[in-house]
């Protein structure tokens, strides 16, 4: 982890990663715990488009996903209080990376190739057919964009619910038991 922010509270925490690192699972963990809405950019862009994002890529092709990317960044930014994961290479646009890092807190969740192609295997055709060269690859030309952040959190061999406490941990600088909300006993 990296050292915490001056830019935690109530403002954004926005999740960025390559595909597979746990994005949407930590985010939604990370917001059912601190009691705040959470937003998949992903799934705002198919909501708007009327289409999935493979949809989008084949029909519109990629710039018009990026710029339905960037619009919906650009309007979670105006929020507030909110956990947004972001698409694996929505980072990669320098625009859209220097708002979030001046106007959120940045979490990067990393994660092994290896980590990545496992994941993937075991989502049973929820993602593209993937072989280690060309994730290598990708993993290597977005390093750039990913370095830049606030938290960076290895995912590798970790449990959502202990990536979340190190996230915690790197926003609050808190021992994440504190932020734990267990289900209430039901008295009856």
């Amino acid at each position: 982890m990296s050292a915490k922010t001056n830019n935690t509270g109530q403002g954004n925490i926005f999740i960025g990663g390559f595909m597979c690192s746990g994005k949407t699972s930590v985010g939604m963990e990370l917001a059912r715990r601190l009691g705040r809405e959470f937003a998949d950019t992903d799934r705002v862009i198919e909501q708007r488009a009327g289409m999935t994002v493979p949809e989008i890529f084949s029909t519109l092709g990629e710039p018009a996903f990026r710029k339905h990317e960037f619009e919906t960044v650009a309007d979670a930014l105006q929020g507030q209080g909110w956990v947004v994961s972001l698409g694996g290479g929505a980072l990669v646009n320098e625009e859209l990376r220097a708002m979030v890092l001046s106007r959120a807190t940045l979490v990067i969740l990393d994660v092994q190739p290896e980590t990545v192609l496992t994941r993937a295997e075991n989502e049973k055709g929820a993602r593209p057919l993937l072989d280690s060269s060309n994730v290598r690859a990708l993993m290597i030309k977005r390093r750039p964009a990913y370095s830049q952040c606030h938290i960076r959190v290895v995912t590798d061999r970790y449990s959502v619910s202990s990536v979340t406490d190190r996230v915690l941990e790197g926003l609050y600088g808190t021992p994440a038991v504190r932020w734990r909300r267990e289900p209430s006993a039901s008295r009856g």
